[in-house]
Order: C-alpha cells, then sequence, then structure tokens
C-alpha cells in the first residue's frame, strides 16, 4: 500500500495505476483508497459495502461495551426500543 498525495496524483495521475493499492491524501490526512479490480465493479463496490457495514456494527459493540449496555437484559432494551419509539 502506497500514500500518495492529491497533488501528486494532479501532477500524475499514472502515479494510480502504478500500484495495486494507494491510500490517497490530503494534507496528509488519509481521504481515499484506490485499488485496482480485475472483474465486475459492482461486485466488488458490494463487497466494501458489506465491510463498512461490520466495520459499523463493530464499532456499535465496542461503545456499547465502554458503556456497559452489552449487560442490558431483553426486557430493557425493549423498555428503551418503545421509549424513542414513542418519542417519534
Amino acid at each position: 500500500m502506497v500514500f500518495i498525495s492529491s497533488r501528486e496524483i494532479r501532477n500524475n495521475p499514472a502515479l494510480l495505476w502504478e500500484n495495486d493499492e494507494v491510500v490517497l491524501t490530503v494534507n496528509g490526512e488519509p481521504k481515499a483508497v484506490v485499488i485496482k479490480i480485475d472483474g465486475d465493479p459492482k461486485m466488488v463496490l458490494d463487497l466494501i459495502e458489506k465491510v463498512k457495514a461490520q466495520m459499523a456494527v463493530e464499532e456499535l459493540r465496542m461503545f456499547s461495551l465502554k458503556k456497559g449496555l452489552n449487560k442490558l437484559l431483553s426486557d430493557e432494551i425493549e423498555k428503551i426500543i418503545e421509549e424513542v419509539r414513542k418519542e417519534k
């Protein structure tokens, strides 16, 4: 994996095609990942969406562990859900 600034890409776009994986940076901060694909782009994008969803679930899981929410009982969870629904 190679880190390349957006400025470098503007000056030399071929840098993207010289590497299989590129992390595009702006002001030194990673902003995007560019990868070469072999095959159907839709399939690759679908897989990326699945990974993003898994990452979101993991983030929620870690949040619940930090807050101690993983110790809630089912009836407590249902009560919270009912209260939130009433607010809407």
